[in-house]
């Protein structure tokens, strides 16, 4: 199946470009104010590490929204990441018919 999103941004760039740049914050000032370490949040808005749940519940509290949002994005992004994995791979599924 294919996707009308070309390009897959990860939810860490949103969160850089959106609250970070928005704010004039650097990573080490929103770290603190989300009370996790500095390297914790820079793989985040670098997208080298995904948005947790807790890190979603912290991001409603100090910046507004709710955490549900961002755990959408990252399973957008995780999803879309997923089928280029299997279709670069060419993983191929057996169909089944189930008869109910």
């Amino acid at each position: 199946m294919e996707r009308g999103i070309s390009e897959n941004t990860h939810p860490g760039e949103i969160f850089r470009e959106e609250i970070l740049k928005a704010n004039n914050l650097n990573v080490k000032e929103t770290a603190e104010l989300l009370k996790v370490a500095r390297p914790t949040l820079s793989n985040v808005v670098n997208c080298k590490a995904s948005i947790s749940p807790n890190m979603a519940l912290r991001i409603a509290k100090v910046f507004g929204g709710t955490p549900a949002i961002w755990l959408k994005l990252q399973t957008s992004y995780d999803l879309r990441e997923a089928e280029k994995e299997f279709k670069n791979n060419a993983i191929y599924l057996d169909k089944y018919v189930y008869a109910s």
